[in-house]
């Protein structure tokens, strides 16, 4: 149909923005707190492939 915009709703929503902020995240300590075996904030795995 020509003349009709493409919605993604049937109600007008606006996004919700937030600033792009580079960042380390700071949570590596929490990311790899359940890892049964980490190193220095890695996490450790047997080798696969020889």
């Amino acid at each position: 149909m020509a003349g009709v915009e493409p919605m993604t709703s049937v109600t007008p929503l606006a996004m919700k923005k937030r600033r792009d902020v580079v960042n380390d995240g700071g949570k590596a300590a929490d990311i790899v707190a359940n890892a049964p075996v980490t190193e220095e904030n890695f996490f450790v795995v047997p080798k696969v492939v020889e």
